[in-house]
């Protein structure tokens, strides 16, 4: 707008501006103007979209949930269990790896029927020496026919003991691990 009125200031009275012109240019400042407040309006939609997200994730808290899982705890030479379910029979493999993502233990279970399983591991490394308390990643592994690692996810599960919002992202947090709440795979009361 201010672009025009300038314009105006200094058009030269002798050669006026051509009508056409100033109808398209009008029409383009128009048309700015409107998508500077779609713009507008558009952010403050999004706004109110993350809200709401935050909203609803908050009534989680309390609500039990399986999450995939990918981390267990080694306290006092006793770690959590890792939990899967496979939809067809395979073998497995686990990998336990430390805080820096250093190979600690590889693990073979051999051939397991479908269904849900279970595994404890026993907080010791490849040598035998015992881990220190700690938090651990693993990683699970089937072998499909043509003998090639296929990775698979662990499960986790319990009650929704917190929700936070960082950089834009929803988590919850479950066992005292933090997980995304695209990682939740069941609720229920």
């Amino acid at each position: 707008m201010q672009l025009l009125i300038t314009q105006l200031k200094n058009q030269d009275p002798l050669e006026p501006m051509d009508n056409a012109k100033f109808i398209t240019q009008m029409s383009e400042l128009t048309t700015l103007e409107q998508i500077t407040n779609m713009s507008k309006a558009f952010q403050k939609l999004t706004e109110l979209q993350m809200n709401l997200s935050k909203l609803q994730a908050a009534a989680l808290v309390g609500k039990n949930v399986v999450v995939s899982g990918k981390y267990i705890n080694l306290k006092d030479g006793a770690a959590d269990t890792i939990v899967f379910n496979l939809d067809e029979a395979s073998p497995v493999e686990i990998e336990i790896y430390d805080e820096n993502e250093n190979l600690v233990r590889q693990i073979s279970l051999g051939t397991l029927e479908a269904g849900m399983h279970s595994y404890v591991w026993d907080g010791r490394n490849e040598e035998g020496v015992m881990m220190p308390n700690g938090t651990y990643t693993y990683k699970l592994f089937g072998i499909d026919e043509k003998g090639e690692k296929v990775e698979l996810g662990g499960l986790d599960g319990g009650k929704v003991e917190a929700v936070q919002f960082q950089d834009g992202n929803v988590y919850i947090v479950v066992n005292g691990m933090q997980y995304p709440i695209s990682a939740i795979i069941e609720v229920s009361a």
